[in-house]
């Protein structure tokens, strides 16, 4: 059996920790354009979503998703320049550490 190797990081703001939950719904949301869909592919409740993403905004002074219900199409959700640029961070930061720890295994 193989085995892989990872590093983690956290993300903190004056004590605050930024769930990890937090920067896959952002994905998510930037990928599909709405909250409904993206916290369906991740398996997650929508409030326990917004829930997280709203906390995580109040913390950061900063919102990071503004939606619009929906009628019969249903509802928009879009990064805000604050969303855009915490998952564009977290994205580089990950690219530099897997470039940084490369792809380690060990076969058991």
């Amino acid at each position: 059996m193989e085995v892989f190797i990872k590093a983690a990081y956290s993300i903190e703001v004056e004590g605050f920790v930024i769930n990890s939950k937090v920067i896959n719904i952002l994905r998510e949301v930037n990928k599909t354009g709405s909250l409904n869909s993206a916290v369906s592919n991740l398996g997650m409740s929508y409030s326990y979503a917004w829930n997280l993403i709203y906390k995580t905004g109040c913390q950061l002074e900063c919102p990071l998703i503004v939606s619009r219900k929906g009628g019969n199409g249903g509802g928009v959700a879009k990064l805000t320049e604050g969303g855009i640029k915490l998952l564009n961070y977290c994205d580089q930061f990950e690219s530099d550490l897997s470039n940084f720890t490369g792809v380690r295994s060990i076969t058991l």
